[in-house]
């Protein structure tokens, strides 16, 4: 008997923290967008034509401004990360819409 209601504590808390770790996990994003940003000696944002400023990953974006920085030094340039709008349920608001 003893035995029946250890395994069914230990499920209910197995059950409680896989739905905490669902509610946590949900909503974790990560940016897709990496883009350059260029600043002048004054620094203002400007815009260069003729160089490539969007990427997909970070690494790649680093690699050009390590270039871009060897080419230009007059200008500073940093990643900007571009994040998608996530509209986050409340915890009130998910259970009321399962009753």
């Amino acid at each position: 008997m003893r035995k029946f209601f250890d395994n069914i504590i230990t499920g209910f808390f197995v059950f409680t923290f896989g739905i905490l770790w669902y509610f946590s996990t949900k909503y974790h994003v990560r940016s897709n967008d990496y883009s350059i940003v260029i600043h002048d000696v004054f620094g203002k944002e400007i815009t260069m034509n003729d160089l490539r400023t969007e990427f997909k990953t970070k690494e790649v974006t680093r690699s050009y401004i390590s270039e871009y920085q060897k080419r230009f030094p007059q200008y500073n340039f940093s990643i900007k990360l571009e994040f998608p709008e996530i509209k986050r349920k409340s915890m009130f608001r998910i259970l009321k819409t399962y009753k």
